[in-house]
């Protein structure tokens, strides 16, 4: 391996660490190969993520898209072989050929990033699945090939990505709205359950809010125990650290059934002794 791709492994790691607690433990359980390699991917996922989730606070919306368009092209720049010097895209352009990761998936991840700045509510749950498969279904598509797969596994893994979108939809509602003027919870659901907007502005926790919560639970939940069924189809060395990273996510709903579906209150964590009972529970069923 070149050396310069061992000192960008080491930036991915870092940024995979910091952002992706769950993420970065459930790599642990990944061959060495794969997991430099999936802090590759995890790290091309989160840099354009936070130019658009996380911008200064002086940035006008404008200048925050000018520097994704930016990024964007920077990336089909070094893909198709430009010798621009940036990190994480020459790493992930080194990923993407090794393993022949189609390219196409790339793009669909970072229209979804341009949608962000420009769409802030959604109809119906088919309008957010569309928006989800850029910015979720496609990576449990990447990271399919860089683990190896066997057919039918293509047809599960945007199931995961969902769910685990879904969970982070759930757990930062207040964040999204607050922050970034977002709601990802679509609008037949709010409807169906009598969820007005005076319920984001005025952080209304009642009987109404907690039915919606756990009917979007439910909704997750369910992605998730259909996405396992993939998991068999992935390649053996790779299937536990999936499993792993499924089992952590879908924790988060658990944390927030403890506090009674009141996200209101702060974004629920799960600690690191409750990833290590989820890792032990999960260890005895494989043994078992």
């Amino acid at each position: 391996m070149d050396t310069k791709y061992k000192e960008y492994y080491k930036i991915a790691k870092e940024i995979t660490k910091k952002f992706g607690t769950s993420y970065y433990f459930s790599t642990k359980f990944f061959p060495e190969e794969m997991k430099l390699d999936t802090y590759s991917l995890y790290a091309f996922f989160r840099l354009p993520d936070e130019i658009v989730d996380n911008p200064k606070k002086d940035k006008l919306k404008q200048q925050v898209s000018d520097e994704l368009d930016e990024w964007i092209s920077k990336w089909e720049r070094i893909y198709y072989g430009s010798d621009d010097k940036e990190p994480i895209l020459e790493l992930t352009k080194y990923t993407f050929h090794k393993y022949k990761i189609p390219y196409q998936l790339s793009i669909d991840f970072l229209l979804a990033m341009k949608q962000d700045l420009v769409k802030e509510r959604y109809a119906t749950y088919q309008d957010l699945k569309k928006y989800m498969y850029g910015s979720a279904s496609v990576v449990g598509l990447m990271m399919s090939y860089v683990i190896g797969f066997k057919d039918p596994a293509l047809g599960y893994a945007p199931m995961l990505g969902e769910a685990m979108q879904m969970t982070n939809f759930l757990r930062d509602i207040s964040e999204d709205y607050f922050d970034r003027n977002r709601i990802y919870i679509p609008k037949e659901d709010l409807d169906k359950f009598g969820i007005t907007e005076k319920y984001f502005q005025n952080k209304i926790y009642d009987k109404n809010f907690v039915n919606l919560m756990k009917f979007e639970i439910q909704r997750t939940r369910d992605l998730y125990k259909e996405s396992y069924k993939g998991i068999k189809y992935l390649n053996q060395e790779g299937r536990f650290a999936i499993l792993m990273a499924g089992k952590l996510y879908e924790a988060i709903l658990d944390k927030i059934e403890q506090v009674d579906y009141n996200i209101w209150k702060g974004r629920v964590r799960t600690k690191k002794r409750e990833k290590l009972y989820i890792l032990g529970k999960e260890i005895i069923k494989k043994i078992n």
